[in-house]
C-alpha cells in the first residue's frame, strides 16, 4: 500500500513507526498530501510508533495492573539482587549489575524465551537470574505492575476476551523490525481486523559515492565542503531552505559531534562566531537525541544547589553556586562574591563544609552584607533537612531550596529557561513516581537516583527556525526519508558491529529467538538491513571514512558495501573573511619606571627571582600586579609545607642556640625537642584543623619530625666547626638601584669570627643556581650583597636542602671553605677571599643587571626554556588588591 491509497481507505486506520521521528516525518507527508482543507484524515488516520500504540490500548481497558517505566524496574531490581545470596561481596557498585539483569529482564518478555530451570543450571550468572527474575515477578505481582515489555502478552489476553478497541486497519512502515512479542500480538490482531504493509516508492535507489580522509578532521571538512555546495545551489535557484532535509549519519556522536560542530561553525556558519547585536545566531543544523539534560548549565546549577549538605563538599561547587548567575544576587553582588571565592580558594582546601565557607565570609560581610546571603539561606534549609523521606517529599524539599536560592533567576521569557525548568519539572515527576518502589530513602540515596534520571534523560531545547541539517546516529535514522544523505565513518571496524549477549540469558535460548546480538550471523544480518535501509533514505547518498583510527591504526572501507564510486575529492574553505585596520604605535616599548615609583615597587627578593626565570613574568606579576588564581590542592601544598620545615627549624635552634647544644642532646632528646617545636610551628593560623583535618595534620608532624631529625643528625652534627646561631628569621630593610627590598633570612651562623648565611630549601638545590650565567636563585647574592652594607660583612652563603631523610644536600661558596662538612675539594669551589671576592663582584653586576632591567621596562620571555606555568597563570584572573603586600621569600 501506498500512502495516497492509505488516505482513500475507510474507517479508522493506524500506521505503526519504528520512532516518533518517522511518525513525525510521515504525519506531515500526510499533511502535504491531504491539504490543509481537508481535516477529516485527522479522525480516520493516526500515526505512531508501536510502543506507543501499545501502551494506548492498555490505558484505554483502564487497566489494574500499571506498566512501569524503566528506572522503576531499576528501583526493585536493585534491592532484590543486593538482598540476595547470589549478589557478589566484593561489589562496590550494584547498579551496574542491575541494569544488565533489567536489560535481561526485559529481553526475556521481549523474546518470549523459556521459564524451564534446567536451561539457567550451567553457570552462577544463569542460576542468578533464574531466581532474581522469579523474585522480580513476585513483587511485580504484589505492586499490581508490570514492564513494558511484558505488556504485548497482556494484550493477547485482552484481545482473546474482545476487550480492546482495534482500528479498522492496522498498517505497518516496511522495514519495521518487531520483537517475538509483539509481532505475536500484531499477527494474531490481523485475525480481527485488517493489515497492510505501507510501501514508500518515493525513494529511487542509487549507487552511493564513496571517499575517505586520512583523519576525522579532514573527513568533516570535506563533508562541510559538499553541504557548502547544497546550499549555494538552493540559494541560487530561489529553494527555500527550509523545505529541504540533508542528514549526516555518523556511527557515535560522541567521537563525531565536537569536532563536526567546530568545523561546521568555522566553514559552514560563521555567523555563529562572530553574533552581531542586532541579529541573533540560528545555526542551520540540528544534533538529534545527543544531550541529556544535565548537560544544561541552569541544570547543572539547580544540581550544585540540591546536591548540597551539611557534610564536606567540594570547594569547586560552593564556589559554583557563589559564582552562579542562576541564584539570586547576580549580577549585583558578583564582584564581591567573586573577591570571597578567591579568599577561599586561598585559604580552604579542595573539600570544606559550608559551616567553614561562611566563617570567612564574615569578615566581607561588614562591608558586602549581601555576598553571601544565598548561602546562609541554604545553610538555614540544609539544617533543618529530614534524615529520610519519601522520593515525592524530597521533590517538595529540592523545590523549596530552589526556590529560597532564586533560581533560576532570569526571565521567563526566555525560551531556553522555559524548556529547561520544563525537561528538569519531568525528571521531578519521574523521581516523585519512585515512592513505591524506594520507601523511605536518605539524602544520598535521593541524589544517586536523581543523578541518573537527569543524565539519562535525552532533552533538547526547541528551535523556532528551520533547521536542514540533522546530525544522528546510524539507528536513529531508521524510517527516516531525506533530500540527500551523508554517511560518516563507514569504516571496517564501525559496520558489522560485534556480538555482545545478554550475560544472564542463556546463550542458547537467546540463538533459538534469533536475537541479533547473540550470534555473529545474525548480527551480520542486522547489520546488512541497516546498510540497506541508510543506503534507500535519499536520492542522493555519500559515504565516507577515515583511513586511521584515533590511534593511528590503518582503517578500510565497510566491508559490506557491495558497490560504490568513488567521489571527487571535496576541499573546504572559511566561509568568512575579516576586514580591518590596525594602527602600529610608533614603539612598544613598555615604558621605564619612573623614578618617583621606585619606592612603590613590591616583591622584593621574588621580583629578582621571577625576572632571572622570565622577564615578561616578572612584568605581568609585579607590573600590572596579576596575581596566579589560587588552585585548591589535595593535602597540604608545596608552599604550606615549607613553611612548617621554616618554622620548625627556627623553634629549634632558639631553643639550641649553638652546636655544643645539638651534640649534648641524645637523639630521644633531640626528638623530643623537634616534636614540641612541630607543634608549635603547626599553631600558624594556615594550619587550621578545619581547613586540613586533624589526621592530616598528624601524618604531616610526625614527617616534618622524621625529617628535622634526619637533618639536625646526618648535617647539623656532622660539621666540621663549633657554630652559633645568631638570628633566625631575621627581617632586614634595604634598596639595590632603588627597589625596596624585605629580606627575610632563615638564618645567620657565626663560625669563629665569620658569618654564614642559611636558606633552607624543601625542593631540589642545583649548585649552578648561584652561577651568574644561570642565576636562578639570587636569594642568596641578594643576602650577601646587602649584609655587606653592614657593619660586619658576610662571609659565605649555604643552600641547605631539607626535602626528604633520603635526600639531604648542601651547597656553600665562602672565602675559607667548601662546606661545613667534610667534602672532596674541586677547582670550582669558591673557598678562599680572593674567589669570593670575585664572586661578590659578579654577583653585583648581575644583580644591577636586574635592577636596570626592571626599572627599563624589559619584558623578554626566551619561548627555549621549559617553563613550570604559561602565559595563562598570570593572564586569566583579572582580581586584583593592591593593598596585598608580598613578603619576600
Amino acid at each position: 500500500m501506498e500512502l495516497n491509497e492509505l488516505l482513500s481507505c475507510s474507517g479508522h486506520s493506524i500506521v505503526l513507526m519504528p520512532s516518533d521521528a518517522s511518525a513525525r516525518q510521515c504525519r506531515d507527508r500526510i499533511a502535504r498530501l491531504r491539504g490543509s482543507h481537508d481535516q477529516a484524515f485527522i479522525e480516520t488516520v493516526t500515526v505512531m510508533p508501536v510502543d506507543q500504540w501499545l501502551a494506548e490500548l492498555w490505558d484505554a481497558t483502564f487497566p489494574a495492573q500499571q506498566v512501569l517505566r524503566p528506572i522503576q524496574l531499576l528501583a526493585i531490581a536493585r534491592e532484590i539482587i543486593e538482598d540476595s545470596e547470589f549478589y557478589p561481596e566484593n561489589c562496590l557498585n550494584s547498579m551496574a549489575i542491575t541494569r544488565q539483569f533489567v536489560d535481561a529482564f526485559q529481553l526475556h518478555a521481549q523474546y518470549q524465551l523459556s521459564d524451564d530451570e534446567d536451561f539457567y543450571r550451567f553457570s552462577a550468572e544463569y542460576q542468578a537470574f533464574y531466581h532474581w527474575q522469579r523474585t522480580m515477578q513476585d513483587k511485580l505481582n504484589e505492586q499490581s505492575a508490570l514492564s513494558g515489555q511484558q505488556l504485548a502478552a497482556k494484550l493477547c489476553t485482552l484481545l482473546d476476551e474482545s476487550a480492546l478497541d482495534l482500528p479498522d486497519q492496522l498498517v505497518l512502515s516496511e522495514g519495521l523490525e518487531l520483537s517475538p512479542a509483539v509481532n505475536n500480538f500484531i499477527q494474531r490482531c490481523a485475525n480481527k481486523i485488517s493489515m497492510a504493509t505501507l510501501a514508500d516508492n518515493t525513494v529511487i535507489e542509487s549507487v552511493p559515492k564513496f571517499s575517505s580522509a586520512q583523519q576525522i578532521i579532514q573527513e568533516c571538512e570535506a563533508l562541510v565542503a559538499w553541504l557548502s555546495e547544497k546550499f549555494s545551489a538552493e540559494l541560487e535557484h530561489n529553494k527555500a531552505l527550509d523545505t529541504s532535509l540533508f542528514a549526516i549519519l555518523v556511527p557515535d556522536m560522541k567521537r563525531y559531534r565536537a569536532v563536526l560542530n567546530n568545523v561546521l561553525q568555522r566553514q559552514l556558519y560563521p555567523s555563529g562566531l562572530f553574533p552581531q547585536p542586532e541579529q541573533a545566531a540560528r545555526e542551520p543544523w540540528l544534533f538529534e537525541a545527543s544531550e541529556t539534560l544535565m548537560s544544561y548549565p541552569l541544570i547543572k546549577s539547580a544540581w550544585d544547589l540540591i546536591s548540597l549538605n551539611t557534610r564536606a563538599v567540594p570547594l569547586e561547587q560552593l564556589s559554583r553556586i557563589l559564582r552562579s548567575r542562576f541564584v539570586h544576587g547576580w549580577p549585583e553582588s558578583r564582584s564581591g562574591r567573586a573577591n570571597l571565592d578567591l579568599r577561599w580558594r586561598e585559604y580552604l582546601g579542595p573539600e570544606t563544609t559550608l559551616r567553614s565557607a561562611l566563617s570567612l565570609a564574615r569578615k566581607m560581610e561588614v562591608d558586602e552584607p549581601n555576598v553571601s546571603n544565598v548561602l546562609h539561606d541554604l545553610d538555614t534549609m540544609l539544617k533543618a533537612m529530614p534524615a529520610r523521606q519519601l522520593p515525592s517529599s524530597w521533590v517538595r524539599f529540592f523545590d523549596q531550596l530552589l526556590l529560597n536560592s532564586g533560581w533560576p533567576n532570569a526571565s521567563d521569557d526566555d525560551v531556553v529557561v522555559q524548556e529547561c525548568r520544563r525537561g528538569f519539572s519531568q525528571a521531578m515527576d519521574v523521581f516523585r513516581a519512585l515512592d513505591r518502589q524506594l520507601g523511605e530513602i536518605n539524602h544520598d540515596t535521593a541524589l544517586a537516583w536523581l543523578q541518573h534520571i537527569l543524565s539519562t534523560k535525552r532533552f533538547s531545547v526547541s528551535r523556532n527556525w528551520a533547521c536542514p541539517i540533522r546530525i544522528m546516529e546510524y539507528d536513529d535514522a531508521l524510517g527516516l526519508k531525506f533530500d540527500a544523505v551523508w554517511i560518516m565513518g563507514l569504516d571496517d571496524s564501525t559496520l558489522p558491529r560485534r556480538v555482545e549477549p545478554s550475560p544472564f540469558l542463556p546463550l542458547e535460548l537467546q540463538q533459538q529467538a534469533c536475537y541479533p546480538n547473540s550470534d555473529p550471523s545474525l548480527c551480520l544480518q542486522r547489520d546488512q538491513q541497516l546498510l540497506r535501509n541508510l543506503l534507500r533514505s535519499a536520492p542522493e547518498i555519500h559515504i565516507s571514512h577515515c583511513r586511521e583510527s584515533d590511534a593511528g591504526s590503518p582503517l578500510g572501507p565497510c566491508t559490506l558495501l557491495a558497490e560504490y564510486i568513488d567521489d571527487e575529492l571535496r576541499t573546504s574553505a572559511n566561509r568568512f573573511t575579516m576586514h580591518g585596520e590596525l594602527d602600529m604605535p610608533a614603539s612598544d616599548l613598555v615604558r621605564p619606571v619612573d623614578p618617583s615609583q621606585h619606592r612603590a615597587i613590591r616583591g622584593g627578593t621574588g621580583l629578582f627571582k621571577e625576572y632571572a626565570s622570565s622577564p615578561f613574568f616578572a612584568f605581568l606579576k609585579y607590573r600590572l600586579n596579576l596575581r596566579e588564581f589560587p588552585v585548591t590542592a589535595e593535602g597540604l601544598d608545596h608552599r604550606i609545607q615549607g613553611v612548617l620545615i621554616h618554622d620548625t627549624l627556627q623553634f629549634v635552634w632558639e631553643s639550641l642556640k649553638n652546636k655544643a647544644a645539638l651534640d649534648a642532646c641524645s637523639k630521644l632528646q633531640l626528638a623530643a625537642l623537634v616534636r614540641t617545636s612541630s607543634e608549635r610551628a603547626l599553631e600558624n593560623p594556615e594550619l587550621s584543623v578545619a581547613r586540613f583535618g586533624a589526621s592530616l595534620l598528624k601524618l604531616e608532624k610526625e614527617r616534618v619530625i622524621t625529617l628535622v631529625c634526619a637533618w639536625l643528625d646526618e648535617k647539623e652534627r656532622a660539621r666540621l666547626e663549633d657554630f652559633e646561631v645568631l638570628s633566625t628569621e631575621q627581617l632586614i630593610e634595604s634598596d639595590l638601584m632603588g627597589i625596596p627590598l624585605r629580606i627575610r633570612m632563615d638564618r645567620i651562623d657565626k663560625i669563629g669570627n665569620k658569618l654564614l648565611v642559611i636558606d633552607y630549601k624543601t625542593g631540589t638545590i642545583d649548585g649552578r643556581s648561584l652561577s651568574v650565567d644561570n642565576l636562578t636563585e639570587p636569594q642568596l647574592p641578594i643576602y650577601a650583597l646587602v649584609q655587606n652594607k653592614q657593619q660586619q660583612q658576610l662571609d659565605g652563603v649555604m643552600l641547605a636542602q631539607v626535602k626528604s631523610p633520603d635526600d639531604l644536600k648542601i651547597h656553600m661558596r665562602s672565602n675559607w671553605a667548601n662546606s661545613v662538612i667534610a667534602k672532596k675539594p674541586h677547582d670550582s669551589d669558591v673557598d678562599n677571599p680572593e674567589k669570593w671576592q670575585a664572586e661578590l663582584d659578579a654577583w653585583s653586576t648581575a644583580l644591577q643587571e636586574m635592577a636596570s632591567g626592571i626599572l627599563a621596562g624589559n619584558i623578554e620571555h626566551d619561548f627555549s626554556q621549559n617553563h613550570s606555568r604559561g602565559f595563562s597563570a598570570f593572564l586569566m584572573p583579572l582580581l586584583r588588591d593592591l593593598s596585598i603586600e608580598e613578603d619576600a621569600q
